[in-house]
């Protein structure tokens, strides 16, 4: 009987042990990954810039939608290749850090842009606020370029831009490809504010931008004598509708394709484009971890009440694509090897290639 006793005495100490710690045990497997840690978010943007206005939309209803309410905190790094470096090669792969890169993160891996270290097999893709643009070639007072005539007959253009692979830099040199510039050069090193400043004191002829970056930062711009006389459409096929208060007016690039192969460059361009920007992590990171990013980042993209707040913020309607989205655009990507020996040369530091 006290065996017995004993016996039945352990089992009830056994159960209240089991009971005491069981529910703590539960909670803790069950606890979101991302509760009480914190995101840090690599950006490819200047402070205060239009870049990071729309990441910090992005982070701000992502924090929401993330379970866990993680905070979020934001890492500068205003260089492409570098950012893209970094997330492939030395961040850990916890998913503790993310990515907000720039289109440019396509083409620099396909083709192996100088200082990349990256493939874009590298990467997790969670889709972006805006598909891109569309874009405008603005051209400084004292030229007398008004018109895309004016611009194919000018010698020596001078493009204001931040560094070879950069965004911008590459729509310069799609720009300067179709219509067949003559002796086109590029002046680098600048930010974003230095190239602005560049273009008021005549330091630059041209820079390519935005639209609605242009619309909010450089407006007074169109009454100061400064040009505009091309635009370049977004891979949605959106121009100047998207800013009523822009001339409506202006030709787009697609309209001086004159050839089939201008042709076909610039469909590739737009093909390795499936957005402006993209969040990404290094691929690897923990399934939980992934599973609740890209549920998160798809809340996100379809909630109104973040379009509403990315609009009052950039001034600009959001055009959320999916990273289930740009997975399958890069996948279908076309892969003409004469294509993309031109595209090379675009996106590179040396010679236009011919668009004959």
């Amino acid at each position: 009987m006290k065996v017995i006793e004993g016996f039945r005495k352990s089992l009830v100490l056994t159960g209240f042990f089991a009971l005491s710690i069981g529910p703590g045990s539960a909670q803790a497997a069950d606890a979101p990954f991302y509760q009480g840690k914190t995101i840090n978010v690599i950006a490819v943007d200047q402070p205060g810039g239009t870049g990071d206005l729309r990441t910090r939309v992005v982070t701000q209803f992502l924090q929401k939608h993330l379970p866990g309410n993680p905070n979020i905190v934001m890492q500068y790094i205003p260089n492409d290749i570098l950012a893209a470096n970094t997330l492939a090669n030395v961040v850990k792969r916890d998913g503790l850090t993310l990515g907000r890169v720039n289109s440019s993160v396509y083409a620099n891996a396909i083709f192996g842009a100088e200082g990349s270290r990256y493939k874009l097999a590298d990467f997790s893709y969670f889709g972006g606020a805006e598909a891109g643009g569309p874009y405008l070639l603005i051209i400084r007072p004292g030229l007398g370029i008004d018109s895309v005539e004016k611009l194919k007959a000018y010698k020596g253009l001078r493009f204001a831009n931040r560094n070879v692979g950069h965004t911008m830099y590459i729509l310069d040199r799609m720009m300067a490809f179709t219509l067949d510039l003559k002796e086109p050069k590029w002046i680098l090193g600048y930010n974003s504010q230095e190239i602005r400043l560049a273009m008021e004191r005549g330091e630059a002829d041209a820079q390519s931008n935005s639209i609605p970056s242009f619309m909010r930062g450089t407006q007074h711009w169109l009454k100061e004598g400064f040009s505009i006389p091309l635009i370049m459409k977004n891979i949605k096929g959106r121009g100047a509708d998207v800013a009523p208060g822009f001339p409506q007016d202006r030709p787009s690039l697609d309209q001086f394709t004159d050839t089939e192969f201008k042709k076909a460059v610039l469909r590739f361009h737009n093909s390795i484009r499936p957005s402006g920007t993209v969040f990404v992590a290094p691929k690897g990171i923990p399934e939980p971890a992934f599973k609740a990013l890209r549920e998160a980042f798809n809340k996100v993209w379809s909630d109104p009440q973040f379009a509403t707040e990315f609009n009052r913020i950039t001034k600009e309607e959001p055009d959320p694509v999916t990273g289930e989205e740009v997975e399958r655009v890069l996948e279908q990507a076309p892969k003409d090897p004469k294509v993309m020996e031109a595209y090379k040369q675009i996106i590179g530091a040396g010679p236009l290639p011919s668009s004959r």
